[in-house]
């Protein structure tokens, strides 16, 4: 049986209720509390919204996200429609050509995301998968504008890859991005520490 939450998810437009907040991922934890040039500068300069998860009155999770346009190529759209539950989430039968004439298609980026080290380190605990969920829901519900994706630049370095924890929440490489990275890495001979992904988010019933 999956875990049941009692969550308070708030807004919130600057860190201080992450004081004593900890994901166990010391670049992540130090990007945190860095006051000067670290999470609270983002969400100050208005670039992410910044969501905080309480869990009775304890800080468990936070996420920041921002708008953002997806760009997608043939080998993208090949495997959407590879998919059938995919593609019919996304496009109308007898629409394809029409849909896929778009250069860019409206996203929700997801541009920072933790959840506590106690509750990363319990096994029985998916508080992540819940909170991913509850995003494209947020966007599935979003009024303001159509949001048909949620996109992360996933962390993948030597200290730490969330990669495998998104590709669990269904997000997949972005193709486009990947031929980019490999473009970089060849002329740079540095690895990305980032891996762009996306997910679609299915119309509410």
């Amino acid at each position: 049986m999956d875990k049941e939450y009692e969550l308070d998810i708030k807004r919130a437009d600057e860190t201080s209720a992450l004081s004593d907040f900890y994901c166990g991922i010391e670049s992540m934890d130090i990007f945190i509390h860095d006051k000067e040039n670290g999470l609270e500068k983002f969400i100050r300069m208005r670039l992410s919204n910044l969501w905080i998860v309480y869990e009775k009155d304890k800080a468990v999770a936070f996420f920041a996200l921002s708008k953002d346009a997806l760009m997608l190529n043939n080998e993208d759209r090949r495997m959407i429609e590879s998919d059938e539950e995919k593609k019919e989430a996304l496009v109308q039968q007898g629409n394809e050509e029409k849909f896929w004439e778009k250069e860019k298609f409206p996203a929700i980026e997801i541009d920072y995301f933790a959840v506590c080290k106690e509750k990363r380190e319990a096994k029985d605990d998916h508080l992540g998968t819940f909170l991913i969920d509850s995003i494209a829901q947020m966007g599935a519900e979003d009024e303001l504008s159509s949001t048909l994706f949620l996109t992360v630049e996933a962390l993948d370095t030597r200290e730490y890859s969330a990669v495998d924890f998104y590709r669990r929440c269904d997000f997949e490489f972005s193709d486009k991005a990947r031929n980019k990275d490999n473009y970089l890495q060849m002329m740079s001979g540095e690895q990305p520490s980032t891996r762009r992904m996306y997910k679609i988010i299915y119309p509410l019933n």
